[in-house]
């Protein structure tokens, strides 16, 4: 048996087990625990297969939107400008290796909430 065809016997395997975990409506770690497989092998293949697939969908671009090619799915992703934020600070609060930080316009409220929560978690 090629490698090729072991890949596609694989593959196939997979994308069952992948759709039964699926509709099971159980959580992924769940269902692979109650069935015997390993979650890390569930997710590598889960990878794999979804890449196969966008390998194979044919993309149509118009302006910045990008459609699917499939008439089954009326999906439509958009790339979208990601907004400059202002990230300076006026005061850092590293806290386990975490930073923090606060500008003058944060209220008292505020940072009391930020250090409750870190205290919490800590």
């Amino acid at each position: 048996m090629t490698q090729e065809v072991k890949n596609h016997y694989s593959s196939q395997k997979w994308s069952s087990i992948i759709k039964e975990c699926t509709t099971s409506g159980l959580p992924v770690r769940q269902w692979c625990q109650q069935n015997g497989i390993l979650e890390g092998s569930y997710y590598y293949w889960l990878k794999k297969i979804r890449l196969k697939t966008l390998e194979t969908l044919p993309i149509i671009k118009t302006g910045s939107a990008i459609l699917p090619a499939s008439p089954q799915d009326n999906t439509v992703f958009a790339r979208l400008p990601i907004p400059q934020r202002n990230t300076t600070t006026d005061v850092t609060l590293s806290v386990n290796g975490i930073d923090i930080g606060f500008n003058n316009t944060a209220t008292a409220e505020l940072i009391h909430s930020v250090l409750v929560e870190i205290k919490q978690l800590c």
